[in-house]
């Protein structure tokens, strides 16, 4: 479960947030909607600790995170899946998905074993470990972030814009694995555009004004 307790975040005089409280309950999954610029990605952000609030806290399973504990915290009970893949581009596929290992000890075995589950759960099986990132398609990239998330076994995925640049096949993947592979007491959070992409949660949560509004979801 993770808390935000009247976040507030300002650029200069510009206010972004404005006092937002909110609670992201375990198992379910939340899309954060709103027009650019209006702080769907600094929110995101705050809750993972990427970005501190000018004022206002965020809790993690009742603790409130700080600078003394967010990179245990990060390590240890949060996935991050970015638009731009956050990915080690010259490095192998092997290198990338061993950073989701930070938080547990696997031998070698162990750990390719679960390397190639994770490939799998994303349709990529027969990707060598040793291609470099960068000769992937943008698509093959956003999968192997995802793979890395799955690895990690987080309790918070935090999400942003993770089909934006995708075409419909690989958005179909990345879909269908952020929504029915991380396990049923995983929090879900996505920050999101994307139609497609909000009407498959459970709560959509719009930013208007520096201010978070409940949006009704028409499961169609």
């Amino acid at each position: 479960m993770i808390n935000a307790r009247k976040i507030s975040k300002s650029f200069g005089e510009k206010m972004i947030l404005n006092k937002v409280s909110y609670q992201f309950e375990n198992g379910k999954s939340y899309a954060i909607i709103g027009k650019s610029g209006s702080g769907k990605t600094t929110l995101l952000n705050i809750l993972g600790g990427l970005e501190e609030p000018s004022s206002g806290l965020v809790e993690l399973n009742g603790l409130a995170v700080s600078k003394a504990n967010v990179q245990k915290m990060w390590r240890d009970h949060l996935g991050f899946i970015f638009q731009n893949f956050g990915l080690i581009e010259n490095g192998t596929v092997e290198a990338n998905l061993k950073i989701g290992f930070a938080n547990r000890r696997l031998n070698k075995s162990g750990s390719r074993s679960a390397m190639k589950q994770a490939l799998a759960q994303v349709e990529l099986e027969n990707l060598p470990l040793n291609q470099r990132v960068f000769t992937l398609s943008g698509g093959e990239q956003q999968r192997i972030a995802l793979a890395r998330a799955l690895l990690k076994k987080p309790d918070v995925i935090l999400a942003d814009e993770p089909t934006g640049s995708l075409d419909p096949e690989n958005t179909d993947i990345v879909l269908r694995v952020l929504f029915n592979s991380f396990g049923p007491e995983a929090t879900i959070i996505i920050a999101t555009h994307s139609q497609e992409v909000w009407q498959k949660c459970d709560y959509v949560i719009q930013i208007l004004d520096g201010d978070l509004q409940n949006k009704e979801v028409n499961k169609q």
